[in-house]
């Protein structure tokens, strides 16, 4: 058997099939020019078409260390240990799964827009055109307007608000952190309605920080107020001991030494006051380090940038969308009559 002919390709076998390629593409130049025009009136009919959008951005910074190493220190040189503990559950990426939960982003929805009497979750629905696909369903017809109060939701109505919830999360929410080392936060909402981009921006980061923050210092707190009614009420004990002790004093002035037993009411009275004393004197101290650790609880929290009305209108650039869209309707329609080439040089007209 002999073996099949292999043709060689030569430098020049490839010269002329890139001239005949230039050739070809150089005789439809005509029908390139008419695509490219085309498809620069499409881009600049989407660049004048197209609705416009605004985008709130609110950057924040949030630690959760602010003031526990100095606090600390302070305390340790009185002989006091604070209990440092470097773990948190709202840390890093935590934080951010926080602003993206159901809880902050339905609180956020039932608040009401400034300047209106209407609920944000409301004002999105309708700015979405949600009801008029719910009016399709039989059993979704009286679920708008939505309640002012989030406690009086139906469960539909419910079910509706964490669809609501995904579709934000999905189409309009962007929660990041630009830079891991550092505890800078960014929250934008893009939406066409400016209102909906302010408000939900800046609605997400006051729930978010408001439960945070009590989060963070409920334990402190409620040490705190448990040990200043401690206080109060030894306090008040104390005094009441002192002037009965007091009383039992006068009673006994000028008393005959014999008759020691009728001190005894003074004497047990000076012994409960020194003993109240004592007590609250710990508590005090307790008190004062229950305030120093709600004050190392207590997060560093400060608004950077916050969004504002009138927030600034984003539109395609009518240039750049002319030129893009000529640029890649000419490009689709090189690699169009390329592959057109390539198989009528491989496989013959």
């Amino acid at each position: 058997m002999t073996q099949p002919e292999q043709r060689e390709i030569t430098l020049k076998d490839i010269s002329q099939k890139v001239t005949g390629w230039f050739k070809y593409l150089w005789s439809k130049w005509l029908l390139i020019l008419i695509t490219g025009i085309t498809g620069g009136a499409i881009g600049l009919g989407y660049a004048f078409f197209a609705k416009p959008e605004y985008t709130g951005s609110l950057t924040f910074v949030l630690s959760s260390n602010s003031s526990g190493g100095s606090l600390a220190s302070l305390a340790g040189q009185f002989g006091f240990n604070l209990g440092m503990n470097n773990d948190d559950a709202f840390a890093g990426d935590n934080i951010m799964e926080l602003f993206r939960s159901q809880k902050i982003i339905k609180s956020s929805l039932f608040r009401k827009v400034p300047g209106t009497n209407t609920t944000l979750i409301n004002l999105v629905a309708e700015k979405g055109q949600m009801p008029e696909g719910w009016q399709k369903y039989p059993s979704l017809k009286n679920v708008y307007p939505f309640p002012e109060d989030a406690g009086k939701l139906t469960p539909v109505q419910d079910s509706l608000v964490s669809e609501i919830h995904d579709y934000l999360l999905k189409e309009n929410l962007l929660i990041e952190r630009p830079d891991n080392k550092l505890s800078f936060y960014k929250v934008s909402t893009t939406s066409g309605d400016e209102r909906i981009s302010c408000y939900l921006t800046n609605f997400i980061v006051e729930e978010a920080s408001k439960f945070y923050i009590e989060t963070k210092t409920k334990s402190a707190k409620d040490n705190l107020a448990m040990l200043q009614h401690e206080a109060d009420s030894l306090r008040t004990l104390l005094g009441g001991t002192i002037t009965s002790t007091a009383a039992e004093v006068d009673k006994t002035f000028n008393l005959n030494p014999a008759y020691q037993v009728q001190r005894s009411g003074a004497q047990q009275g000076q012994f409960r006051a020194t003993a109240l004393a004592t007590a609250y004197g710990e508590v005090v101290k307790n008190l004062e380090i229950a305030k120093i650790t709600l004050q190392r609880e207590a997060p560093l929290y400060q608004l950077i940038d916050t969004p504002k009305i009138p927030l600034k209108m984003e539109k395609p650039s009518k240039l750049i969308s002319l030129i893009v869209g000529g640029l890649l309707a000419g490009f689709l329609l090189v690699m169009f009559l390329t592959a057109k080439y390539i198989f009528k040089i491989s496989y013959g007209e």
